[in-house]
Order: C-alpha cells, then structure tokens, then sequence
C-alpha cells in the first residue's frame, strides 16, 4: 500500500513539473515579446548590419530536470529488486535519473542563436547577440536595422519598412 501512494505521488510530481517546463517554451524575438515588455518604450538606434553569425546559447539549468529525473529513477528502482536490493536500486534509480534527467533539460534549454555586428549611424559599432525562434529571418549584412534598447536588454529589427526621412512632429501648445 505504501509503495503504491509513493509511486502516485511521484508520478504526479513528474507530470506536474512536466507541465510547467513546457509552458516556459516560448522566446522573445522579432515579432515575439515577453509579458514584461508590453507597454513599455524602448529608445532606438539607426544602423547597418555588418557581420552575422550563428552562436550557441547555453540555456538557464533550473534544477527541475534532475528533480524530475531523480524521482522517475527513483520510483523505477523500486521495482527492482528485494529487501535491501531494493534500497539500492532506488538508490541507483535516483542517481542515474537525476544525472540522465539534468542532462536532458540542459539539452532542451540550449538553443542556436544569432550574433550581429552593427555599425550605429553615431559611428558607434556594437555586438547584439540574440534568440532566434523558428519563426524569425537571420537579417542579412547591409540591411539597415534599428536597434531597441529597453534598460539594458537589447534587440536588433529590421528597419527596411521605415522611412529614411520624415517631418518633425508639431508640438503642442499649451494655453491659459
């Protein structure tokens, strides 16, 4: 009876952790914003693209694979074995699916992205390394781009669908 509430238990925490990783998939990009982005402004820069090239990034580890994986290993090892052989197939179990399962989340957390040299129209060159998601375009060398600065987190965008020149705004004035 107790080896049954054990095995729920763990089988419920795998799923449940399950879930909340793959919730967590989706990455800013091009035309993909996180929910702390929306609604504020971000100050841009006018440049050209002078180099590209694609870089790994290593991904945030939280821990949650080897958890996951300690307890599958764990709840598997159970069924080995008697006696004492069971303790140490759990024991085994625990170890090798918290190694196996930290490897695994590590994998899935580690994706390709892009590094992009810009010349700056102020004359200012700079690195930008960014994510990119299935769905965004690598910006190719020479394309004009704008560069989005949101307090210290940066992207780069292409800017072909903007005007090189337009009007100064009128001002409003305020009266008495």
């Amino acid at each position: 009876m107790q080896k049954t509430r054990v095995r729920g238990l763990t089988t419920a925490l795998v799923l449940l952790i399950s879930l909340a990783a793959l919730t967590a998939c989706q990455r800013p990009g091009q035309s993909a914003y996180s929910y702390s982005e929306v609604g504020k402004s971000s100050a841009v820069s006018f440049g050209t693209i002078l180099a590209v090239r694609e870089i790994d990034i290593i991904g945030r580890n939280s821990g949650a694979g080897a958890v996951v994986g300690a307890a599958a290993g764990a709840g598997a090892g159970s069924y080995a074995g008697s006696g004492s052989g069971t303790n140490w197939a759990v024991g085994a179990g625990l170890v090798a699916g918290a190694l196996a399962g930290g490897l695994a989340e590590q994998a899935m957390a580690d994706r390709k992205g892009i590094e992009y040299t810009v010349v700056l129209e102020s004359g200012v060159t700079l690195t930008l390394a960014q994510e990119l998601p299935k769905t965004d375009a690598v910006i190719p060398v020479g394309t004009r781009v704008i560069v989005q600065n949101s307090g210290g987190y940066q992207r780069v965008l292409p800017a072909t669908n903007l005007p090189t020149e337009v009007k100064r705004p009128q001002g409003l004035k305020v009266v008495d």
